[in-house]
């Protein structure tokens, strides 16, 4: 634990400098960070991250690591990081890992909390060892706020959704309970046209003639597809013959991360208010 004090010890709000040279493998705890004002010295995947969190963007002078799940030990060993923070999920190199520097395992999934109080968790524990405790309070306080403002926004809500990302032309993940989406479904007057199982990611993988089970919902998507699915989509009879897609009934979101922590969840938020409102012309039709 000597590494982990080294990382926290003397860290003053706004010094960034102060805060050590923190990895992160896991992208929503590269998110935290950037959001609590810390730069981080190595991230897994940016490229991928950039596409499919979006925001808050990670800093050019951050290294890209390689892969979430295979870092890049030969990279980390040449100038190692005073602590990198990981997941559960990815923790199968630890052993070796551990060998080069100190090694954190910070989730917002794989605990006995829902979603929201586990993600709270996961941000002050990062804040604590990053010196950025009143960040942390004043991101916490600033989603109280949006999730408040969302609550008003969406008082008259009344069509049911499905909330979907495609992982080919043929399926989508179908969000329920058990993550930032269900958070917002159950803070919000929204209601979720899926009611059936989930992993616990808090999503279920289904065919997507399975959206029509309910013809009366909408469907909103979490963009991006997959390479080639949009294309595809235009000629699979199928998806055109879905109640909601005949019928204009389908909205498009910018991409955030579902799994991610309060600035995704923010984020989530707003896109839901104005896909949900009166007039969400901007943002329907295909990407």
């Amino acid at each position: 634990m000597s590494g982990l004090a080294v990382v926290s010890m003397g860290a003053q709000a706004g010094d960034d400098s102060s805060s050590g040279r923190i990895a992160a493998s896991n992208w929503t705890v590269a998110e935290t960070l950037v959001a609590l004002g810390v730069e981080p010295y190595a991230v897994s995947d940016i490229p991928n991250y950039d596409e499919w969190v979006k925001a808050p963007a990670i800093p050019e002078s951050t290294l890209d690591m390689g892969l979430r799940n295979e870092p890049n030990l030969e990279l980390l060993a040449q100038n190692p990081p005073d602590l990198l923070m990981t997941s559960a999920l990815f923790s199968r190199d630890n052993a070796r890992l551990e060998r080069l520097m100190p090694v954190k395992v910070i989730d917002n999934f794989y605990t006995d909390q829902p979603y929201y109080e586990a993600t709270l968790a996961m941000t002050r524990e990062v804040a604590s060892l990053t010196g950025r405790q009143p960040q942390a309070e004043a991101l916490i306080a600033e989603t109280n706020q949006v999730l408040e403002q969302a609550a008003h926004d969406l008082e008259d809500a009344a069509t049911p959704l499905y909330i979907v990302q495609f992982s080919d032309a043929q399926h989508v993940r179908v969000f329920g309970q058990g993550n930032m989406i269900g958070t917002l479904f159950s803070r919000t007057a929204l209601t979720n046209a899926w009611t059936g199982p989930t992993n616990a990611w808090g999503y279920a993988s289904i065919p997507i003639d399975r959206l029509a089970e309910h013809p009366e919902a909408r469907i909103v998507i979490i963009k991006p597809y997959p390479r080639g699915v949009g294309d595809e989509l235009d000629n699979n009879q199928i998806w055109q013959h879905l109640p909601a897609v005949r019928e204009g009934r389908v909205s498009y979101i910018d991409p955030v991360w579902p799994y991610g922590g309060l600035i995704s969840l923010q984020r989530l938020a707003r896109s839901l208010v104005a896909v949900s409102t009166p007039s969400p012309a901007a943002t329907e039709g295909r990407p």
